[in-house]
């Protein structure tokens, strides 16, 4: 049965490669279980109702791109977005959480308006090949970015923002460990490099009284049911709702646009993987949480061999089974998962080398992979090089080589720019 409905032996792949994927994606994201909480939290949504929402919408979402679009990639709480959702559309422009969840539910339909309509593929045709390069090679560094500081090898620096953290820091040790660990075991190419380097870097730090506590409370899930009726739609007739529903929609696409490009196979249809997204983004303001995106550390398990969406459905049942295990999986120390998110963000990071040297391409493009780990945002990278692509091919009388809609995109961002100025 499985070998029919995910199309196994048309991929050469077996079924105990997309579960070893699919384990391997979990491992690599499950810190978003308690990332996404912690952050939703400062918009006054309450920390355990935002859980148990991270946990059901990452679950649905991975299994519609298994069973809908039969990718390796799973769906979770976008980190950039969850950001976005809490500091610029509830405290910017001053909406009650609830209505923050309407506009995550308004915001969604729009999207599956694009998705299901020739638009999405039309404005994925439109981005220039140099730029597609960028977006993977950007999310590759911003991957390393955060695995470098999550293991705490870098850290704030008053003078120089980062630095190198102290050699004598225990999670440098460690992370630098888990590097190594895993590093060898990939090279020589061992399945499940990934799991086994995480799962003997998680024991080494319990072994040596480094890996902390778990800490337990009973899941209050009568209260949660709740949440499926406190989105606000109260604001439908304001300015800054709509302002809001713009902002995030333009986000989420074009998050979308640069995951799709960085992460979905080449010969799998990408309008489906559009299509579960924006599904599912709108169905995460019902559950309580901001929108969901493709989980970058879906990269872990196609490097694993993850081929098709098994792996994906995998991964969502891995989460729901975390209800179970949810102390377990908050003490997993993150000087484990960082060094998962380096190799697999170097190795993302090798699309640069194939952005063409004409300096009109590369400069957009090289700045849009800087900017992303530099900013911490995939928006404000994009934004940088579908204003600049236009703008220098106009600049030196190659008109032809832009498609009309990158100057429809190009005036979108600055149109949110300004949108957040005002």
């Amino acid at each position: 049965m499985l070998q029919k409905l995910f199309q196994l032996q048309e991929h050469d792949t077996t079924i105990k490669q997309e579960l070893v994927a699919g384990i391997t994606i979990f491992f690599a994201a499950a810190h978003i279980i308690i990332v996404n909480p912690t952050i939703l939290a400062d918009s006054g949504i309450p920390f355990q109702y935002a859980m148990i929402a991270t946990v059901l919408v990452t679950f649905i979402g991975s299994l519609l791109m298994g069973l809908y679009a039969n990718v390796p990639l799973a769906l979770a709480p976008g980190m950039g977005i969850n950001a976005f959702f809490v500091y610029t559309l509830v405290q910017g422009y001053d909406l009650s959480w609830q209505m923050g969840l309407a506009v995550v539910i308004v915001s969604g339909l729009l999207l599956m308006v694009a998705t299901f309509t020739p638009l999405a593929a039309k404005l994925s045709d439109a981005v220039p090949a140099s730029l597609k390069y960028s977006i993977s090679a950007g999310i590759g560094l911003l991957l390393v970015m955060i695995g470098l500081q999550m293991g705490e090898v870098i850290v704030g620096d008053p003078e120089t923002l980062i630095s190198l953290a102290p050699l004598d820091s225990p999670s440098l040790a460690f992370t630098l460990f888990g590097l190594l660990l895993i590093l060898i075991l990939y090279v020589k190419k061992i399945r499940g490099a990934f799991v086994i380097g995480l799962l003997l870097t998680t024991a080494v730090l319990y072994l040596t009284g480094f890996g902390g506590e778990p800490e337990s409370e009973p899941l209050d899930l009568g209260g949660y049911l709740g949440i499926f009726t406190a989105a606000d739609f109260n604001g439908l007739l304001h300015a800054p709702f709509w302002m809001a529903v713009f902002s995030l929609t333009l986000l989420v696409l074009f998050d979308t646009l640069g995951l799709v490009h960085g992460l979905v196979p080449y010969n799998k249809d990408v309008n489906k993987v559009y299509q579960a997204s924006a599904i599912n983004a709108g169905i995460s303001g019902f559950f309580g949480t901001s929108p969901t995106v493709l989980v970058v550390e879906s990269a872990a398990g196609t490097a694993e061999g993850g081929k098709t969406g098994l792996t994906a459905v995998t991964a969502g049942f891995l989460f729901l089974s975390s209800f179970a295990v949810m102390p377990y999986i908050s003490a997993i120390p993150e000087a484990a998962i960082a060094p998962i998110l380096m190799i697999v963000g170097m190795s993302m990071a090798e699309k640069l080398r194939d952005i063409p040297g004409d300096f009109t391409e590369w400069f957009p493009a090289g700045l849009t992979a800087i900017l992303i780990p530099l900013t911490y945002s995939i928006i404000d990278g994009l934004a940088a090089g579908f204003i600049l692509y236009p703008l220098l091919k106009w600049a030196t009388g190659r008109r032809s080589e832009v498609h009309p809609y990158q100057y429809v995109i190009a005036l979108l961002f600055i149109c949110n720019y300004a949108l957040l100025i005002i």
